[in-house]
């Protein structure tokens, strides 16, 4: 949980040309050679440092991505959420970045005379593999894992694509013998370590909680699976505390270790207001009550600012005074299905998330809570769990409050140079640019405190009330929250789910307005691995966005969002 040093990184790039030229599509190569990089040449730390970085801070969700618009966190408005298309991303970067680098660490330590000193350096290996894997299945369903990644002399030209049960089954002993391998008497990563500097007590509980992540992954298919991995797990076990959230801060040694939102969308395209949109599903959840606002509201997103505010647009639609006002997932619709939401009538998100230096995550506090409270509500949760669905409900809720303040107080220094020099500056954005009496006046507007907090909690949003179902959706709808910016694990929710209701315009693309359960396995596929591939689509039945994978088994899922005039409007006025 620090910044990368500018020296580890000119250590780290001399190490990326060598991978750039050990790593390519083929799967020869994707498996690696511990012969090639061994453990006299090269320290599996750096190896971590690069996986870490990689992962971690170039590979997050910034809350500015399209799978925001499927779980209600975001809304761009200058894609289409709802087509059939090839996306390699996530498969390319998995198997060439970390995985193989990864596996490099394993095979490496497995090979060393004294590999029972290095138990910890290869235990956190295993458990950011076991991280990895889960997005990689989490987005295509079954892939090659099994016989992928291999040493050269085990090398499998068309490896098999393993179902993703026997995948999450591996992936539940990997973490759990990981967790038991961590040995605090031994050495481990240190200061190569960007996430807990080797702190073996911490990667205990991040693997414990990924666990914890993946047994409510399977709820729904395998019940019995789920309740046999959180039988042996205590709270004592798991990340409840903010000092033990799995992150890493970007870092302002240079701009392609900022964050991007700042280094590229700002610095590079010269774009201070981009086309993303705070969510109507957010805004109406962080709107609560409409009196007693959740104080979180200031810190996700900004008012409207539309002139007609409050009054009757030129086009006749009727906006009441909304303060916050959050964007559907609209797709390929009609010009009458996207004026309401179009312009300054909808809530961009605030302007702490474009700073150079925010903290992407593995996973926090307040996302561990929130499963707590569904696997409580569920019936999944051991007797050592003592605490109720509602306790573990509001604890989630605190400790996303409590995030949300150090949040703030890491972004608030870094306003006043970016609302002075772009956000406020006419060079960029017109108008005259801001003095420093209306940035404080901003950030102290902004900060969440005591008077904003007491209000919220006393209303009926702090406490589970209703059916077994209806608590459900209060938990989500609030994870959600908690989850934000990770608009991947927010997309893994609601399809797990059903939760939030997504309000979606009559989408006119290929979906029809449906949201996407997978992605389509990577075209070159097809040709690169044809057998392997071939025998999963039998399985499948058609490579769709829309063909659910194994643990896709809610039966209530997705939850329609009926969507009427007023509200949803069918013609111009």
């Amino acid at each position: 949980m620090k910044n990368i040093t500018r020296i580890k990184l000119l250590s780290l790039f001399a190490l990326g040309l060598f991978l750039a030229v050990a790593c390519t599509e083929n799967y020869e190569e994707m498996n690696t050679n511990p012969k090639i990089v061994t453990s006299e040449l090269i320290d599996p730390g750096l190896l971590l440092t690069y996986v870490e970085w990689r992962s971690v801070v170039e590979k997050a969700s910034y809350g500015n991505g399209t799978y925001g618009c499927f779980c209600g966190m975001n809304y761009r408005g200058d894609g289409n959420p709802f087509v059939e298309t090839d996306a390699p991303g996530e498969w390319e970067f998995e198997y060439t970045v970390a995985l193989n680098n990864l596996s490099n660490i394993i095979q490496l330590i497995d090979n060393k005379a004294d590999k029972a000193d290095y138990v910890n350096k290869q235990a956190i290996a295993r458990i950011l593999k076991a991280w990895s894997v889960s997005k990689l299945t989490d987005t295509y369903g079954d892939v090659p894992y099994s016989e992928s990644c291999l040493p050269l002399d085990q090398v499998v030209l068309q490896p098999k694509y393993d179902t993703q049960e026997s995948i999450y089954k591996d992936l539940f002993k990997e973490l759990k013998e990981a967790a038991a391998q961590l040995d605090a008497s031994k050495a481990t990563y240190g200061s190569a370590d960007l996430i807990y500097a080797g702190n073996t007590a911490k990667w205990k509980k991040l693997a414990n909680s990924l666990r914890l992540r993946l047994a409510l992954r399977v709820r729904y298919v395998d019940p019995a699976l789920a309740t046999a991995q959180l039988s042996d797990l205590t709270e004592n076990d798991l990340i409840t505390s903010l000092a033990d959230d799995a992150y890493i801060k970007n870092n302002n040694d240079q701009t392609t270790h900022q964050n991007p939102r700042y280094a590229t969308t700002i610095l590079s395209w010269k774009i201070i207001d981009e086309s993303v949109s705070a969510h109507q599903v957010m805004i109406d959840v962080l709107k609560n009550d409409g009196v007693n606002l959740d104080p979180r509201i200031r810190i996700y997103a900004d008012t409207i600012t539309a002139t007609f505010k409050g009054g009757i647009s030129p086009n006749g639609y009727a906006f009441p005074n909304y303060d916050y006002r959050g964007s559907p997932t609209l797709g390929n619709v009609t010009a009458e299905y996207k004026y309401p939401w179009g312009g300054n009538t909808v809530s961009k998100l605030a302007d702490f998330w474009k700073v150079p230096v925010v903290a992407p995550a593995i996973i926090k506090s307040s996302e561990v809570y929130f499963a707590l409270a569904e696997a409580k509500l569920a019936g999944l949760l051991p007797a050592a769990f003592t605490g109720s669905a509602n306790s573990y409900y509001q604890k989630g809720i605190d400790a996303g409050i409590a995030w949300a303040k150090w949040f703030y107080d890491l972004t608030s220094p870094q306003i006043s140079a970016l609302f002075k020099t772009y956000v406020h500056n006419s060079t960029y954005a017109g108008g005259t640019t801001w003095t420093d009496a209306q940035v404080q006046q901003y950030l102290d507007y902004k900060k969440i405190n005591d008077a904003t907090i007491a209000p919220f909690k006393a209303t009926p949003m702090y406490t589970l009330s209703g059916t077994a179902e209806e608590q459900l959706e209060k938990i989500i709808n609030q994870k959600i929250i908690a989850l934000y910016p990770d608009e991947f694990q927010g997309w893994c929710e609601y399809r797990r789910t059903g939760y939030p209701k997504i309000p979606i315009g009559p989408d006119q693309s290929a979906l029809q307005g449906v949201v996407p359960r997978r992605e389509s396995w990577p075209s070159s596929e097809e040709s690169s691995n044809n057998e392997s591939y071939q025998e999963a689509l039998a399985l499948y039945g058609t490579d769709s966005r829309l063909t659910k994978f194994w643990w896709d088994a809610n039966p209530k899922a997705p939850h329609i969002y009926q969507w009427t005039a007023p509200t949803m409007p069918t013609a111009f006025q």
